[in-house]
């Protein structure tokens, strides 16, 4: 069940809307425009937005500070706005591994970095609420160091951030729910997600204040993740607010007929490669010899790719869009408190990536040399979710033992009239092709309406204080 909004010890969201969205991966960096981009999020219903900002890219030498970014995100943040940044300790002076982008790595001077954290929250003087020290660190694309590395500079960033804003909320590296489906592919040897964040759990409480969950995996492994969670912070004495910081559906790994696709990727990284498998040269030789294949490749692998045929591009369109309201429900009924749908907009980069394979689908308006384009279907399903989530108070899921596919969720807002979601679990990829069924339930009105995810009207029945109506795998909004 979520928390209710009102302010109690694990919460700290008020009355605010939980719904936010990631602007993407770079902004103002590496040839990425820092554009404006606040009145995107708001025409899709939101005021919360999470970005990401890179040491070299503000302090590109000791003591010089370039603010053209951070200053234009800042400058448009309106009073209902909140912020998220996340700062990736990257940098070609300042870290163990010198770069401007990826992986980030510890600072090589503790004194450095409390300089560079304390120097950028002072910027934003109060207007970001939430602080972020890197993300996924179980990735070794995201961060190239170990557990104690990451606990040492988490002190360092909590202690920058709480002494230039005492107001400041800090927020734990994201642990990625889905990470141990592409982990064993992409690096046997990576640190095991759920040792490495119990440490952190166990010995860092005092240097965060929020949990940061990322859910890209098995939809319905959500309640269970995020309780998981739950559980394991009680079990060591106190609870802290979860915060999804990305999500989104569905993901390349989530289909079982792809993950050898993705060894076979990884594979032939390490052969082109005798240095490291995850350089960009490796990466662009093996995806382009799987769009080489792509014809012969399942159709739930080609769906992800550009240039797939038609039909493929809208079923992946129709999936997202129920992925991104399936998901997003089960997160607020399990506790979390802000949802964050990974992401706004991607700069159009060379394919041949395997980030560009694995997530750039997931972007909700299309954007080329900083202009935003025309908005994708799950732009209109987003905007249609805040809109009947408006002022959510509680999420909470009613079991139907006898049908325990069928997923039903009561939606308390204030001052408005309960609404349910419901929908019925099915395969993702061929589930749509399924008729729909006949549903029955106790309605306490006289009348009803219903809609599903994609705006379209569903035909309901009030009789006898019962309500009747058709559900399939897509969600339908029901009112009364």
């Amino acid at each position: 069940m979520m928390h209710k909004s009102k302010p109690t010890d694990t919460t700290l969201i008020g009355q605010e809307s939980p719904f936010g969205i990631v602007w993407g991966p770079l902004y103002g960096h590496m040839g990425v425009k820092a554009s404006v981009f606040m009145p995107q999020i708001h025409q899709l219903g939101a005021h919360l937005t999470r970005l990401f900002l890179f040491w070299d890219q503000i302090e590109p030498e000791r003591g010089c500070f370039i603010w053209d970014a951070v200053d234009t995100f800042r400058q448009q943040l309106g009073p209902h706005d909140e912020a998220w940044i996340t700062i990736n300790s990257s940098s070609s002076w300042g870290t163990r591994h010198a770069t401007s982008f990826q992986p980030p790595s510890p600072a090589l001077n503790a004194e450095d970095y409390y300089c560079f954290i304390s120097t950028l929250v002072s910027r934003c003087q109060g207007r970001v609420r939430y602080w972020q020290d890197d993300n996924e660190p179980t990735n070794p694309l995201l961060w190239e160091g170990t557990v104690e590395d990451y606990k040492k500079q988490l002190k360092t960033f909590s202690r920058a951030v709480r002494d230039a804003d005492p107001n400041a909320v800090i927020i734990l590296a994201g642990a990625v729910d889905a990470f141990h489906a592409a982990a064993s592919v992409m690096n046997p040897d990576a640190p095991a997600e759920q040792n490495f964040f119990e440490q952190l759990l166990r010995e860092n409480a005092a240097d965060f204040d929020v949990f940061d969950l990322h859910l890209y995996g098995e939809p319905y492994a959500i309640i269970e993740n995020v309780t998981v969670v739950r559980q394991k912070m009680a079990t060591l004495g106190y609870q802290k607010p979860i915060f999804v910081g990305e999500y989104n559906g569905p993901s390349f790994f989530n289909f079982a007929e792809n993950l050898p696709i993705l060894q076979g990727i990884f594979m032939n990284m390490m052969a082109n490669s005798q240095a490291n498998a995850l350089e960009q040269a490796t990466q662009g030789n093996a995806i382009a010899e799987l769009y080489a294949q792509m014809s012969n490749l399942p159709p739930q692998a080609q769906m992800f790719m550009e240039g797939c045929p038609p039909e493929l591009e809208q079923k992946h369109h129709r999936i997202n869009c129920r992925e991104l309201v399936t998901r997003c429900v089960m997160a607020l009924s399990a506790g979390a408190q802000k949802v964050l749908c990974w992401n706004l907009a991607n700069e159009k980069i060379d394919p041949n990536n395997l980030m560009h394979l694995l997530f750039d689908k997931h972007k909700l308006v299309d954007y080329e040399r900083g202009e935003f384009k025309q908005p994708y279907p799950a732009a209109e399903t987003f905007l249609l979710m805040t809109q009947k989530l408006g002022g959510v108070e509680e999420v909470r899921r009613i079991e139907l033992a006898k049908r325990p596919d069928t997923y039903l969720f009561e939606v308390k807002r204030w001052e408005q009239k309960p609404m349910f979601i419901i929908w019925e679990r099915r395969d993702t990829f061929s589930g749509e092709d399924e008729p729909p069924i006949p549903f029955t339930w106790a309605w306490p009105t006289p009348q009803a309406r219903a809609s599903d995810v994609f705006g379209q009207q569903v035909s309901v029945q009030v009789q006898d204080g019962q309500i009747h109506l058709p559900i399939s795998i897509t969600p339908v909004f029901v009112e009364a």
